[in-house]
């Protein structure tokens, strides 16, 4: 039965690796050949392409097997050099999508936060002053189209993740980033199943951000790269905000769910912890191996 789980584990990861990594690495390895081989000058001459890969694949029987085998191991290993490149692009493309610019781009930043936080104090206001006029649930819902707290970011999808702890906050007086990890320990695994699934697909999102980034920069030897970097970006922010929106909805219903359980562990009157009892309590989980002596 174990070894059973372990295969279908494995089989799993191996299919997440191919379809996350390798498939696209190969495409953008071709692409990225495509793009040396025709240059700017020549972007569209399919008649150049196919003369260079006969060129490349040519030879005696022996010597083109040979020649297509270590090919094929290049291919393979500028992929997985692509993908791991992708990969480290994919952290700054989400801060960058979360508003954690450099600092050059602070003034932009404070502006923009400026400009979104007007917004939203302007539909707050309205939201107040429609409170007994019947229309208060639409002012609601413009002002949550800006951000579903008080704008401390330049983009929306860097509050929409920064609402749940502010939220939790101000509703529960407890700090997320604290109660998190203690949360999630006592979390069942109905609920840190579909909290890990959104996790990754909203890591994905931020890997083809990255996967656009390098189409962009292909752009530079061969314009069309340009092009198909420009629409897997634009791809990559609007999956982006749509993970984002399912992430961080999760993570506060996880909260508003369970956190009765974590505030019942974790009261004094029920659950006293002395420390006059660390000492005790550690000799017993070393079991006596802390005493022994060599």
């Amino acid at each position: 039965m174990l070894t059973g789980l372990v295969t279908d584990v494995g089989r799993k990861l191996a299919e997440r690796w191919a379809a996350a990594l390798v498939l696209p690495g190969l495409v953008f390895t071709a692409v990225a050949a495509t793009a040396l081989t025709l240059g700017q000058r020549h972007w569209a001459d399919l008649g150049l392409l196919r003369d260079r890969l006969r060129e490349l694949t040519a030879g005696g029987p022996g010597a083109g097997s040979t020649r297509t085998a270590v090919l094929l191991l290049g291919v393979l290993a500028a992929s997985f050099a692509a993908a791991l490149l992708a990969e480290a692009l994919a952290g700054p493309y989400e801060r960058a999508l979360q508003g954690s610019w450099p600092r050059p781009l602070h003034p932009l930043a404070r502006r923009l936060t400026e400009r979104r936080r007007r917004a939203w104090d302007s539909h707050d206001a309205a939201c107040v002053a429609a409170l007994h006029t019947g229309t208060a649930a639409e002012r609601e819902a413009e002002r949550n189209a800006v951000a579903l707290v008080r704008p401390e970011c330049p983009t929306w999808t860097g509050d929409r993740l920064r609402a749940p702890a502010t939220r939790i906050r101000l509703h529960y007086r407890i700090e997320l980033a604290d109660a998190w990890p203690r949360l999630w320990l006592l979390l069942p695994d109905t609920t840190r199943l579909p909290l890990a699934e959104s996790r990754q697909r909203l890591d994905e999102a931020m890997r083809l951000g990255g996967w656009a980034v390098l189409y962009v920069l292909l752009g530079a030897v061969w314009w069309p790269a340009a092009v198909a970097g420009a629409g897997a970006g634009l791809v990559a922010w609007r999956r982006g905000r749509e993970r984002a929106e399912e992430y961080a909805e999760l993570v506060e219903s996880a909260v508003d769910v369970h956190l009765p359980e974590l505030f019942e562990r974790f009261d004094e009157e029920a659950h006293p912890v002395r420390a006059s009892l660390g000492r005790t309590v550690t000799e017993r989980f070393r079991k006596g191996a802390g005493a022994r002596r060599r």
